[in-house]
């Protein structure tokens, strides 16, 4: 069990938190970010724009927590409360500080804009406060003392949370460390494994009193991995995880497609860019997602031809040259259609490489032989054609198609990598 030291308390403010109009998006990656520098996040309280509420769950935290980080609420408007909550909770007034007028000034001077009177709010700060430079919005975020813990106000829209999380909460902790040992952090990016069957296969690395500890987040299909070993010195700790990295390693290795980048469409675009491989998608359960998540990647065009959403079974034909009669015979979501959309794609746009896919995402059109959630991918390599099928769970349309693009891009990595699908 963590010492008060090293526990973490989050408030996340907002009244579209608690109305659900909003997901918190905050506290878990503050959660996953403070975990590295051997910290945990023991508890999270959503409150909405309410003054009283928030200096309560402040102060509340600051009796339990080493450190507490408050998300939202420090914006310009009158709902915007958080600093005149901390101020309450911390016993001291709100002052305006110089600095950050300053800077709120001559942010707007740059646009060739005169700052709005209502701004002026967003420099206002529990006395004694440190001002936190927000590099992505207008809001500063502050530090400040409430008793014997560290207070840090942050900014809610998750891009400027995460920046300033970055260039201020991160290093002021890690220049303040806590606990009598050193921390060592190793992440693993996953695709074709289930949360349960990684589990089962993890077995005691689990435990929540395991060295490394080991942490799991999914989103998108794609598993993320996090081990935090702990030693009494940085050597020590970097035995503790080389061991059980190479472990890892072993036990799943197969489903490891990167360390350092969870977007696999990343990882899959820099490397048939530098293996110079061209490719061409086919795609239509998917509509698209697959072209999309490839064409993000800056260079991509150097390699990507083409990408065809042929959706309907007119469109197969004429666009991808599948054979009609293929189509009557074994059905749209099918093997051997899933096949002909690869190798037709692939010898249309001359492309080395083609991934297609065909499925069922629902909510309507499953069968009890092809149910909602039946989805068929093949891969065309340098002339050879492989297919794949997938039986994903029935938990929405939307989850369907984001696997499933997840999937064919898996795929197409694994073909790059000479890896059998």
């Amino acid at each position: 069990m963590a010492g008060k030291a090293e526990r973490v308390g989050v408030v996340a403010v907002g009244d579209e938190l608690l109305a659900g109009a909003h997901p918190d998006l905050n506290s878990p990656a503050i959660a996953v970010s403070l975990a590295e520098l051997g910290r945990h996040v023991a508890r999270v309280i959503v409150v909405g724009d309410d003054e009283a509420a928030i200096a309560a769950s402040i102060a509340e935290l600051c009796e339990e927590h080493g450190v507490v980080i408050v998300t939202g609420g420090i914006g310009p408007t009158l709902d915007d409360v958080t600093r005149h909550a901390a101020a309450r909770a911390a016993g001291v007034p709100l002052v305006t500080s110089e600095s950050a007028l300053r800077e709120l000034r001559d942010g707007y001077a740059l646009t060739g804009r005169e700052m709005p009177r209502s701004n002026a709010r967003q420099a206002l700060v529990p006395e004694g406060a440190e001002i936190l430079p927000n590099a992505r919005g207008t809001a500063p975020g502050f530090r400040a003392r409430v008793g014997a813990c560290e207070l840090f106000v942050l900014p809610g829209p998750p891009s400027e949370m995460q920046a300033m999380l970055a260039s201020c909460v991160r290093p002021w902790l890690a220049a303040h460390p806590v606990g009598d040992g050193s921390f060592r952090v190793q992440c693993f990016h996953l695709t074709g494994l289930s949360e349960s069957l990684f589990a089962d296969q993890a077995g005691a690395w689990m435990e929540r009193g395991a060295n490394p500890l080991l942490g799991v987040t999914v989103k998108g299909g794609v598993m993320t991995v996090r081990l935090i070993a702990h030693g009494v010195t940085v050597a020590q700790a970097d035995a503790v995880l080389a061991r059980r990295a190479a472990e890892f390693e072993e036990r799943f290795g197969r489903h490891v497609f990167s360390r350092e980048d969870a977007r696999i469409a990343f990882v899959l675009g820099r490397e048939l860019i530098e293996r110079s491989v061209t490719i061409a998608v086919a795609e239509s359960c998917t509509g698209g997602l697959v072209a999309a998540a490839l064409t993000e990647v800056p260079g991509i065009s150097a390699v990507f031809r083409e990408g065809f959403v042929t959706y309907s079974n007119e469109a197969k034909v004429e666009r991808l040259g599948v054979p009609a009669a293929t189509i009557e015979r074994h059905g749209a979501v099918s093997a051997e259609v899933a096949e002909a959309m690869a190798r037709g794609a692939a010898e249309r746009s001359r492309a080395r490489l083609a991934v297609a896919t065909t499925g069922i995402a629902g909510p309507g059109g499953g069968t009890s032989a092809k149910p909602v959630g039946l989805v068929w991918f093949a891969v065309a390599h340098d002339g050879a054609v492989h297919s794949v099928e997938r039986r994903f769970k029935d938990v929405g349309r939307d989850r369907i198609r984001a696997w499933a693009a997840t999937k064919a891009l898996e795929l197409l990595l694994r073909a790059v990598r000479g890896r059998s699908l």
